[in-house]
Order: structure tokens, then sequence, then C-alpha cells
């Protein structure tokens, strides 16, 4: 194991390449030396540190090759869309154009996109007003529709009405003169088949005896109140269908 000594020598290794006491110490037992104690033991130890620290130091980065100098013309800082070269301030120019374009566009696409939002809340508004303004006109339409439909229904139910009461007036009137007509015709038929009868009788009987004279004037009385009471009957039946027509059609 190394020894120290004297401490100046190791100190003044460690303060010139080594760095460290324990570093110098380290390099002094791998060069072989067991006892610092000389200036050459120093020596060789800050010179091994030395060289093992130029050994462990990073290589140094070639240096780039100069670019080639132009011996005329200006210098290009950037290029623009169609690929020609921009010197510094025309690339500033370039770059705020090209900003103030696409703010342009933007600002445009921007306006547009407004007004199309703008103009498609206007056609709704439209249609919908359109749409109230059909529905309303519908709306009178079907009602003046409606009003009209009923008068002409009323109209014409009341004329059919009319008519058909008009009909019925004629149709009773007409069925009780020709009842009549038919009643007065039979009556007529058994005043006249009566009337002959008697003739008939009064001629053939004429010279009969006081019983026929009786029983002809007894078979004349059957006939007569057998004619009244059909009489009789047919008036009150002529009466009571008169009666039930005038109820009907009051």
């Amino acid at each position: 194991m190394t020894k120290v000594g004297k401490r100046k020598y190791l100190d003044w290794a460690g303060d010139r390449e080594c760095g460290t006491e324990a570093r110098a110490l380290e390099v002094a037992q791998q060069i072989g030396i067991t006892n610092v104690n000389s200036q050459n033991d120093a020596n060789q130890m800050n010179a091994e540190c030395r060289k093992q620290n130029n050994a462990s130091a990073p290589s140094p980065s070639p240096s780039p090759s100069p670019e080639p100098l132009v011996e005329s013309g200006p210098t290009f800082v950037g290029s623009n869309a169609d690929g020609q070269g921009l010197t510094a301030a025309e690339f500033d120019l370039y770059s705020q154009q090209t900003m103030f374009g696409l703010q342009s566009a933007q600002q445009s696409q921007v306006q547009d996109s407004i007004n199309s939002t703008s103009l498609a809340i206007q056609n709704l508004q439209n249609e919908a007003s359109a749409y109230a303004q059909d529905s309303e006109s519908a709306r009178n339409v079907y009602s003046e529709d409606a009003s009209s439909w009923r008068t002409q229904y009323s109209v014409d139910a009341q004329e059919r009405w009319n008519k058909f009461d008009s009909s019925m007036d004629y149709k009773a009137t007409t069925d009780a003169q020709k009842i009549k007509g038919e009643y007065d015709v039979s009556l007529r038929k058994i005043m006249n088949a009566g009337n002959e009868s008697v003739a008939k009788i009064q001629g053939e009987y004429s010279t009969a005896n006081t019983r026929l004279s009786g029983e002809y004037s007894l078979a004349g009385e059957k006939v007569r109140g057998a004619a009244s009471r059909d009489v009789a009957q047919r008036n009150k039946e002529a009466s009571m269908f008169g009666s039930f027509l005038g109820g009907f059609w009051s």
C-alpha cells in the first residue's frame, strides 16, 4: 500500500493534475510508487494523471468546411413557393405578404360562413312565414268552403222538402178526390139499382094484394135501410180518411 512520506508532495500532486489526494494516491499505486516522499514522485503522479485526463477527454469535433465564397450576387436565406431564392429583406417581405394573404383568406372564409349562416336563417324565417301564410289562407278557404257547403246543403234540403211537401199535398188531394168520386159512383149505382128494382116490382106486382104490397114495402124499406147504412159507412170512412190525411200533412 502506498504510503505518504511528506504531505506536501501529495498535496502538490492533488492540486496539479490529479485533482484530489485520493486520486493522487490511486495513481501512485498504479505507477508503482509506494512512498510519496520526493518531488520526483509528485511529478510522476502528475504526469500519469495528465495522461489519463487526456485519454478520457472527448476528441475535438472537426471544424465544418467553410462555405464556398460567392464572388458576386446576393446571399439567399430562403425561397418562395416557386423555389426562387430570396434575400433576407425579400424573405421578410414574402413572409409578411404570405401571412397577410392567409389572414385575408381566413377572414374571407369567416365572413362567408357568417353570410351563409345569416342567409340560411333568413331562408328558414321566410319559409316559416310562407308556411304560416299558406296555413292561414288554407284555413280561410276551408272555412269559406264549409260555410258555402252548409248554405247550399240547407237550400237544397229546403228545396227537396218543399217539393216533397207539394207532391204529398197533391197526392193527398188527388187520392181524396179519387176516393170521393169512386164513392159517388158506387152510391149512384146502388141507388140506380134500387130504383130499377122498385120500378120492376111495382110493374110486376101492381095488382098484388095487400100482403104483397106489405112485403114489397118491407123489402123496399130493407133495401133503402141497407143503402142508407152503406152510404153512412162510406161517409164515415171518407171522413176518417180525410181527417187522417189532414192531420198527417198539417
